[in-house]
C-alpha cells in the first residue's frame, strides 16, 4: 500500500449487517484516496458461550487473519484477546481497559504493521477499546467520534467513561453527531469538536434496483418497515399497540432479532425477518410505504434524546415517508418526518399516509442533501487535510 492512510478503531466489525456512521466513513475515505484499517471490538474466548451468527462471522474474519474489501483499499480485522473489556466483575477495571491489546494472539500492533499502517496519517476512534491505537502508531492526526451517549448503554463503565475522557483529551478534534451531545463532549475538554450528523449513502438507496423482496411478496398492503437495532431502546410495546390497531397494515421489522422474538407477541400481521445484508436493503425500503422510528424514549431518555438517526435518510433516499416517535435530536432537525408523541398519534400517523398518496419527490430531495460524502469533507476540514 502506498499513500495517505488511516486506522479505524470502531465498536463494529465490518461486515455487520447493522451499518453505522463509522462504517459509511470508511468508505468516504476511501473515495478520498486513503488506505483504510477498520478494526473492530476484540473477541475472547469467554465470547464462545454465545453462538449467534454474528459471533461466527467475527470469529471467521479473526482466522481469516482479516480481509480485504473494497478493490484492495479497506482491510478490516477483528482482534482477539485472552481477555477483552466487559461490564462483568474482573473485566471492567481500567487496567484491562488500558492493556487488553496486549494479550491478542497474535498481536494487534504487529498485524497492523505487517498490513502497512504502522505510520499512518489519521487514527480514527469510535470506541474507547482502541485507545492505544494512539500509543502504538505513528499518526499525523488523530480523530474521536461521538455518535452516542455511551453512558446510556449498560455495557459502557465507569472505567470506560474514565477512558473515553482521556481520549477526548488526547486526539486532536472530537466530533459528534447529535446537538444533544455538544455539552456532553464540552464537559470532557476536548481541543477542538465540531458537529457532524449522520448522512446516507444515496446513490446506494435511491438508485438501486427494485426488484421486490421474495418475503413482500405474501404480505398485505400497506407495508410499515423498520430497519436496524431492535435492542431494549426500542419500543416494542409502541410497535405491538400499532399492530394490533391496525391490523390491515403489514409490520417488517429487519436486523439482529432475538429480542423481538422474546418480547413481540405473536400477532398475524408482524413480520420478524431477521437481519439483511446492507447490500441488499435498498428494495426492502422502495416496495414499503412507510418507515417507521419507534424508539423508547420514556426508558431511555438519555440514549435516545442523542441519536441523529441514519435510517430517517436511508428511508427517505427510497421516497418512503416516516412516521417516529418525537425526541430532541430528531424534532431540531425539522425534517419531513411525522412527530408522534403517544400511541395513538402514531397510529393515526400511519393511518393518515396509508390513505394518502407520499410526497416521494420531496423525501428524496430531503435526503439527497445529506450524502455521506459531505461529511467527509467535514472532518477531513477539521484535520486540516
Amino acid at each position: 500500500m502506498s499513500g495517505k492512510k488511516i486506522v479505524m478503531g470502531c465498536a463494529n466489525y465490518w461486515t455487520s449487517p447493522l451499518h453505522v456512521g463509522s462504517h459509511h466513513l470508511a468508505r468516504g475515505f476511501v473515495a478520498a484516496g486513503f488506505d483504510v484499517a477498520f478494526i473492530s471490538d476484540p473477541i475472547s474466548p469467554l465470547h464462545l458461550w454465545r453462538n449467534n451468527a454474528a459471533l461466527q462471522e467475527r470469529k471467521a474474519i479473526y482466522r481469516a487473519g482479516g480481509k480485504y474489501d473494497m478493490d484492495g483499499k479497506l482491510w478490516y480485522y477483528v482482534p482477539a484477546a485472552l481477555l477483552t473489556p466487559y461490564n462483568k466483575p474482573f473485566l471492567r477495571n481500567r487496567l484491562l481497559y488500558r492493556h487488553w491489546y496486549r494479550l491478542t494472539f497474535p498481536d494487534i500492533v504487529r498485524q497492523l504493521c505487517h498490513h502497512g499502517f504502522s505510520d499512518v496519517d489519521i487514527v480514527y476512534l469510535d470506541s474507547v477499546c482502541h485507545a492505544f491505537l494512539l500509543d502504538c502508531l505513528h499518526y499525523r492526526k488523530a480523530v474521536y467520534r461521538v455518535a452516542d451517549k455511551n453512558s446510556g448503554f449498560s455495557k459502557f463503565t465507569p472505567a470506560a467513561c474514565t477512558q473515553e475522557k482521556q481520549v477526548v483529551q488526547r486526539v486532536d478534534a472530537v466530533v459528534y453527531s447529535a446537538h444533544s451531545l455538544a455539552v456532553h463532549v464540552a464537559q470532557m475538554q476536548p481541543k477542538k469538536m465540531a458537529y457532524l450528523p449522520n448522512g446516507v449513502q444515496f446513490t446506494h438507496f435511491a438508485g438501486h434496483s427494485c426488484i421486490l423482496p421474495a418475503e413482500y411478496k405474501v404480505l398485505p398492503r400497506p407495508i410499515a418497515v423498520y430497519v436496524g437495532s431492535l435492542q431494549a431502546w426500542f419500543d416494542y410495546d409502541l410497535v405491538a399497540y400499532a399492530a394490533q390497531a391496525l391490523p390491515q397494515m403489514s409490520f417488517v421489522l429487519i436486523g439482529p432479532d432475538s429480542m423481538a422474538r422474546a418480547r413481540l407477541k405473536s400477532l398475524p400481521n408482524l413480520h420478524l425477518l431477521g437481519p439483511r445484508p446492507y447490500s441488499v436493503l435498498p428494495p426492502y425500503l422502495h416496495h414499503a410505504d412507510v418507515g417507521i422510528i419507534p424508539f423508547d424514549v420514556a426508558n431511555y431518555p438519555e440514549l435516545v434524546h442523542s441519536v441523529h438517526p441514519l435510517k430517517l435518510y436511508e428511508y427517505m433516499a427510497c421516497g418512503l415517508p416516516v412516521v417516529a416517535v418525537e425526541w430532541d435530536e430528531l424534532k431540531n432537525l425539522q425534517t419531513p418526518a411525522e412527530l408522534c408523541r403517544s400511541h395513538d398519534d402514531f397510529v393515526a400517523a400511519l393511518t393518515r399516509l396509508a390513505v394518502s398518496p407520499a410526497d416521494r419527490e420531496r423525501y428524496v430531495a430531503y435526503a439527497a442533501k445529506e450524502d455521506w460524502s459531505a461529511r467527509i469533507k467535514t472532518i477531513l476540514t477539521e484535520m486540516g487535510m
